[in-house]
């Protein structure tokens, strides 16, 4: 499929094309000139150049100079105002399109309403790489304007995700507001990349069931989360605020985080207890995922596995401490 940027320069070269002739063909039907001379005469009359006439003008030629002028200089102006526009836009494209290329374990982030607004601040805030798909040329642009790869296209289809490299790509956030579309592009997704992690937003509650089915490992609907955010807020506001700072405040001391136990870390085989974590990193295990079960609270005697996930809590420089110690990196 061309690009639209592309057949718009094409479609407004052509159109300074006709132009000309048409300028050109007139000349020569009114002053019986040459070739040469009506399209000299027509560029210097369409550009107002300023230039003198080749031959003096009769009547006639006078009359058809002030219509060429008054319907044509415009005319040209404004296409040639576009063209070098869309030549800006198609060379910043290429140099996007090359940066998107190169992208690998990245995000997918499907909208750019305000769902996806705040997914791609989110992802900015923590560097995380992420690539943009929107459909809408003027939100597209819009996102361009704040510094963002942006792909504009349909995101349900196969050669949008191809061109945001969903082959190598970690994980995709589906944030449309229409639940089909996000099935849609979730089957999709999950078709060119099975290992893909999939997140969609889901606007309607009963279309949780088939966003997981297309392969989503998570569902979440904004309406349900703001209504038990907005009842927390009144029965435990001290509770929500502590988690607002933690999750929302940045520059902040205090994060929260997801820490991956890879392999050969020292932390395998070896107790909670035992690894002694709050006193050698300064950060706080508060959950591990192992095994596809989260345990809240973990026992001192919890015996830490390869690919655990651990839930902490600490100052940044504290969970990078444990980052380390959980990947093995010196």
């Amino acid at each position: 499929m061309s690009n639209p940027k592309t057949q718009r320069f094409l479609s407004d070269f052509v159109k300074l094309i006709l132009l000309v002739i048409v300028g050109t063909v007139g000349f020569m039907l009114v002053e019986r000139w040459s070739f040469l001379d009506s399209l000299y005469m027509t560029v210097i009359t369409l550009t107002t150049v300023g230039y003198g006439e080749v031959y003096p003008l009769d009547t006639n030629g006078k009359i058809y100079s002030i219509v060429l002028i008054l319907v044509g200089a415009g005319v040209v102006l404004y296409i040639l105002g576009d063209m070098v526009e869309l030549l800006i836009d198609i060379n910043l494209g290429g140099r996007m399109r090359y940066k998107i290329v190169k992208l690998q374990q990245h995000q997918i982030v499907c909208g750019f309403g305000r769902t996806g607004q705040e997914v791609c601040e989110h992802f900015k805030a923590n560097k995380i790489p992420f690539v943009v798909i929107e459909q809408d040329p003027l939100v597209a642009r819009e996102a361009e304007d704040l510094g963002m790869l942006v792909l504009q296209g349909d995101a349900s289809t196969d050669e949008a995700l191809l061109d945001a490299q969903i082959a190598r790509a970690q994980g995709i956030v589906c944030a449309l507001p229409d639940d089909t579309h996000n099935t849609f592009i979730a089957l999709t997704a999950k078709g060119l990349n099975e290992n893909i992690d999939i997140v969609s937003r889901a606007a309607n509650p009963g279309s949780e069931a088939k966003l997981k089915r297309a392969g989503a490992r998570m569902v979440i609907s904004p309406y349900v989360i703001c209504g038990k955010r907005l009842a927390a807020a009144v029965t435990h506001p001290l509770v929500t605020q502590f988690l607002d700072f933690v999750m929302h405040t940045p520059g902040k001391d205090l994060r929260l985080e997801q820490v991956h136990i890879a392999d050969e870390s020292p932390l395998i085989g070896r107790t909670l207890k035992e690894t002694n974590i709050k006193q050698t990193s300064g950060a706080m295990i508060l959950a591990v995922n192992q095994s596809g079960k989260l345990i809240t609270n973990p026992s001192p005697d919890l015996i830490f596995c390869v690919g655990d996930e651990l839930i902490a809590l600490g100052a940044q420089q504290d969970l990078n401490r444990l980052t380390k110690l959980a990947s093995n990196r010196n």
